[in-house]
């Protein structure tokens, strides 16, 4: 399962948790498509995988190539679980996607301080939220509804957008339910 999200300039936050099924790399594809032309300019990206433990093929092809297409992107910070298979993955990720600026770190305030040197004082505030948030939380967010956030307004620079908060979507947020499809669901490429 995931989130993708973006409440506060050009930072867009992502979330993966286990079990990240076959079939959702199509709804990842499209979102992540979205979301990235939701934001204008250049992009910032903070990736909690904290509670993933693998991912299937399909979902590891469909971020590989939306990692290579994202010739926008400032920076980006994974932050990993425990799990070593996972780590091998985004390992092999990151090197087929080659991008100076995208880093997995094991600990958070690492990805915190790497995010630090590029992110405005809001998005930093954000970012602070969002780890404080996930820490006191403790447990697995797999019961949390997947979503979509997209930025309040596009006319409104992002310097001067407000949070909205994930919990409680106003009318500018939109929500789109994740569900595993079969891969043969009638959505297929080619």
């Amino acid at each position: 399962m995931y989130s993708i999200e973006s409440h506060v300039g050009r930072l867009i936050e992502v979330r993966f948790w286990s079990p990240v099924g076959e079939g959702e790399a199509i709804g990842w594809r499209r979102d992540h498509d979205a979301m990235l032309q939701s934001v204008v300019g250049n992009y910032i990206v903070y990736v909690d995988m904290s509670d993933a433990n693998v991912f299937p093929p399909d979902m590891v092809e469909a971020y590989v190539a939306t990692m290579r297409n994202e010739p926008r992107l400032l920076r980006a910070a994974l932050v990993l679980s425990a799990s070593p298979t996972l780590s091998l993955q985004i390992q092999r990720i990151l090197r087929d996607a080659f991008h100076p600026h995208r880093r997995a770190f094991r600990e958070v305030r690492e990805a915190e301080n790497f995010l630090g040197d590029v992110v405005t004082l809001p998005e930093r505030a954000r970012l602070r939220e969002v780890i404080e948030r996930r820490a006191e939380q403790g447990g697995p967010i797999s019961a949390q509804p997947a979503s979509v956030a997209v930025p309040q307004s596009t006319g409104t620079p992002p310097s001067l957008r407000g949070p909205v908060s994930a919990r409680a979507p106003t009318p500018a947020t939109v929500r789109i339910p994740i569900t595993p499809r079969s891969p043969s669901g009638g959505h297929g490429e080619g």
